[in-house]
């Protein structure tokens, strides 16, 4: 802790942007806890009964049980979680965007708001329940890292996780299965105009939101994360002033992971074992051109500011280069 206060590293973004695997590696390092995407606990942990990490049901999970019973002297019911969504909703909705720009450099104490002290009593739990010194959230919502930074036991620390948009575009037109219920559900998809307008959003939700400052923030490039994930990993351990003592890397590119008690992120939350890294290039050839080149024109500011080239040269497959853990 630091001051008293609850250290959190929050991988902020848009969805496919590859912030599951780095939660899940920074998970494995020493003192760390991954928590997934801990915005989601309360519909698709405690309504939904997801899977946790661990495989089992989050509302069947004795560590997530534990954690609640710690921060809230019971088990929480339905009910509790239906009256914390119906608050998160109140945040986190894109049209709640001028209220929160409007009221962040007021930003009030928790004491008298439920959902503020009710998060801040959540994030204590995991912290008291696991010992951990800190806590891995990739819940990536800009809004509701402001609401986090709201929270006076709370010390954030952002990773701002930006993936070129023409694959998480293609990302989002894939058909994926979903196998936290062990039937034929699929992930949700996205058509481009839409994944490529929430990417730009978020984008600039994040910099704006909890771009400062500087000194509790890091803008990461997926790209520049797999294709050295040990510097990148250092680099982010450093952002919260900590040196794990032990790494989880076989190699430049290889890792070992252990479960982690995600309560929601990519299906690739589940996969253990020895996982080799590699760049996903499959966009590169399976983005059509219509559709590259609607993502392309939606997002062209930010491609330039985040250095991705604006044309980019299909090429002939080459399977042995996509990153063995998939991110979206």
């Amino acid at each position: 802790m630091s001051g008293g206060r609850v250290k959190v590293l929050y991988v902020a973004g848009s969805g496919r942007s590859g912030s599951t695997i780095l939660d899940r590696i920074l998970g494995q390092l020493d003192g760390f806890f991954s928590v997934g995407e801990l915005c989601n606990l309360w519909d698709r942990g405690l309504l939904a009964h997801r899977k946790c990490g661990c495989g089992v049901p989050v509302d069947q999970c004795s560590t997530w049980m534990g954690i609640l019973a710690t921060g809230f002297g019971r088990q929480l019911d339905e009910a509790d979680a239906r009256r914390m969504v119906a608050l998160r909703r109140g945040w986190v909705r894109v049209r709640h965007i001028p209220r929160v720009l409007a009221t962040r450099w007021r930003r009030p104490a928790a004491h008298g708001d439920e959902l503020l002290e009710v998060l801040g009593r959540l994030y204590g739990a995991v912290q008291e329940h696991t010992g951990c010194r800190v806590i891995v959230d990739s819940s990536k919502a800009p809004l509701y890292a402001e609401l986090l930074a709201r929270i006076p036991t709370i010390d954030l620390h952002v990773v701002h996780l930006v993936r070129d948009p023409r694959a998480t575009a293609y990302s989002w037109l894939r058909e994926k299965h979903l196998p936290d219920f062990g039937d034929v559900r699929q992930m949700q998809r996205l058509p481009p105009l839409k994944s490529s307008g929430l990417w730009a959003l978020w984008q600039t939700m994040s910099e704006l939101l909890v771009g400062r400052p500087r000194d509790r923030y890091l803008r990461l490039r997926y790209e520049d994360f797999v294709r050295d994930p040990q510097a990148a990993v250092r680099r982010v351990a450093a952002l919260v002033g900590d040196q794990p003592p032990a790494s989880p890397f076989l190699s430049a590119d290889a890792v070992r992971l252990r479960s982690t008690h995600s309560v929601s992120g990519n299906p690739n939350r589940f996969q253990t074992g020895a996982v080799q890294l590699r760049p996903d290039s499959e966009w590169v050839h399976g983005l059509g051109g219509a559709h590259r080149v609607l993502v392309t024109a939606v997002t062209w500011p930010l491609l330039l500011r985040y250095r991705y080239p604006l044309r980019v040269r299909r090429t002939v497959p080459d399977r042995t280069a996509d990153h063995r853990v998939r991110s979206g």
